[in-house]
């Protein structure tokens, strides 16, 4: 996700208009009555309620997330070559299963399944299937219609589910879909852990660290603070940071269904090393609001969102530990090279030479500098990439494999 501004203050971000203000206040109200309910409310279940809360969360109601009129960008919105890339690293995975389908979680406006469909039908390569796993009623609709709008004589082939398959052979992909999940927020004491809670003072949300070890999230954080501490980690007290299980016990259902078929997940993170850097004393916590990124999640809830960077080491731990391989890991900027970018964007830049158009030429480089550049897209976001019972080469990751920083 890509802010077009940073925001150190409440006071700096654009006022909501009438009718979000009073959806902002009805999304706090539902926080309210949880905490008056049982006293406090975990940052894990905060997050989750201003996120996802049937018709009130911020993927739940009606709001515009992404491009101009959002509050951020994702990389698929800055260029198709974004996807029609990403439809030719899978290209080796598709061609290994049994029955070519396409599973992509968390479809956004649909920018991407159009694009890599588009692609894949000039390649002769289109799946028997592109399934959209799509929880929010209002992002499906407008998937839809947009789907149906930009490739209409490939709509039959789109399918929307709601929940995963019990058996699945295909290839699963996901942008930018865990680091919106919620996760636990810990602070490292003299003793131990504690958890972060949600408190309500002169009606306003306010952070409180408990240790409650007859918590269930609570032991297993505390479990796993251990093992990366036996494992050489130095937390010093007041370190404040996130774990994200909900992205871990995804995964884990994905592998358990998964009978045959790859899986490719893009987002924002690091090894486990770099995550709980001794410098990265805050976490990765981030709340995007109209294209402002600023650290406060109890501003304007349900309308902004909130997002925590990928532990990439725990994803591939649980992956190992759930029957999959690790088939890759590596930056955004490697992966897109190594599926065949530079070629893509050639070609494109040809044509707009051909055509004269100038301004084109300089759209393309300004979107693929977005896309590869250290300072932009191209280090911040990493790709790793998982198999099961597929014996594909995914050749994206031989560019630059970065496994062995996990």
């Amino acid at each position: 996700m890509i802010p077009t501004e940073q925001a150190d203050a409440v006071n700096q971000l654009p006022l909501p208009d009438k009718a979000a203000a009073e959806h902002s206040q009805r999304v706090k109200q539902c926080v309210l009555d949880k905490i008056a309910a049982a006293g406090s409310l975990s940052f894990t279940d905060y997050m989750q309620t201003v996120l996802y809360e049937p018709g009130l969360g911020y993927y739940s109601a009606g709001s515009t997330k992404l491009g101009a009129e959002g509050d951020f960008i994702t990389a698929p919105e800055i260029s198709a070559l974004f996807s029609q890339t990403l439809a030719q690293a899978i290209l080796p995975a598709l061609a290994a299963i049994e029955h070519t389908c396409i599973l992509e979680v968390g479809a956004g406006s649909g920018k991407m399944a159009a694009d890599m469909l588009t692609h894949l039908y000039s390649l002769n390569s289109l799946p028997e299937r592109y399934c959209i796993l799509e929880l929010s009623a209002d992002l499906r609709l407008r998937q839809q219609q947009y789907l149906k709008e930009k490739i209409p004589t490939l709509y039959e082939r789109v399918c929307w589910l709601d929940a995963l398959p019990k058996q699945l052979h295909a290839v699963v992909i996901a942008n930018e879909l865990l680091d919106a999940m919620p996760v636990v927020r810990f602070k490292k004491e003299q003793q131990g852990i504690s958890l972060e809670y949600v408190t309500v003072v002169d009606d306003e949300f306010h952070s409180a660290f408990i240790q409650d070890e007859s918590n269930v999230l609570y032991q297993r954080a505390t479990k796993r603070i251990a093992q990366m501490q036996a494992n050489g980690l130095v937390l010093e007290p007041g370190y404040l940071s996130e774990i994200n299980f909900n992205a871990e016990d995804w995964l884990s259902s994905v592998a358990d269904k998964l009978q045959q078929g790859a899986i490719i997940l893009i987002d924002y993170g690091y090894p486990q090393h770099e995550y709980y850097h001794a410098q990265r004393d805050q976490g990765t916590l981030n709340c995007f609001y109209r294209h402002r990124q600023h650290s406060n999640p109890f501003s304007y809830p349900g309308l902004q969102d909130l997002t925590a960077h990928i532990d990439f080491t725990a994803l591939a731990d649980c992956a190992i530990d759930n029957g999959l391989s690790v088939a890759g890991y590596t930056c955004q900027s490697n992966f897109l090279l190594g599926a065949g970018l530079a070629a893509l964007t050639e070609l494109a830049a040809s044509e707009y030479i051909e055509q004269n158009n100038i301004a084109a030429q300089m759209e393309l480089a300004n979107q693929v500098k977005k896309l590869t550049m250290p300072y932009e897209m191209g280090e911040l976001v990493k790709v790793i990439g998982f198999s099961k019972n597929c014996q594909a080469e995914l050749a994206a990751f031989h560019f630059k494999d970065m496994r062995d920083h996990l």
